[in-house]
């Protein structure tokens, strides 16, 4: 009798552990989204050249946006990886500097900003005199 009962919870054993996995869902491929900015908060906006009246750049929650002349960096690099290529962010981000490089294919660029108050940020770079952006 424990044969028996030893047999049968062996053959259930193996009926219950199917290898078919045969899921006749048809399964969707959704496109990467990648998110290749992180402003933090205190530089979300449009900014412009102190003395000057239209917007130089703008920074979003995902992007970063020269305004003039329109570059979506956030499109160039998803465009670029489209391709291939490398499309990479590389972020420092603290309470008062955001610094950032970009590379897209084989080409590189590098930004830093600082924070100087709510309203005015310095565009920290090789320039003299500073260059200051004011909060539109």
């Amino acid at each position: 009798m424990k044969n028996l009962f030893l047999t049968a919870i062996i053959a259930v054993s193996f009926v219950n552990c199917s290898g078919n996995d045969d899921d006749s869902t048809p399964q969707q491929n959704n496109p990467v989204t990648t998110q290749y900015f992180h402003p933090p908060a205190w530089i979300q906006g449009s900014w412009k050249i102190s003395g000057s009246n239209s917007a130089y750049f703008k920074f979003s929650s995902d992007d970063f946006i020269l305004v003039t002349p329109y570059t979506s960096y956030k499109a160039i690099l998803t465009q670029t990886a489209a391709t291939g290529q490398t499309a990479k962010v590389n972020e420092q981000i603290s309470d008062l500097y955001y610094e950032f490089t970009i590379t897209t294919g084989g080409s590189n660029g590098q930004y830093k900003f600082k924070k100087i108050s709510d309203t005015r940020i310095q565009w920290v770079g090789n320039t003299i005199p500073p260059v200051y952006l004011d909060k539109e």
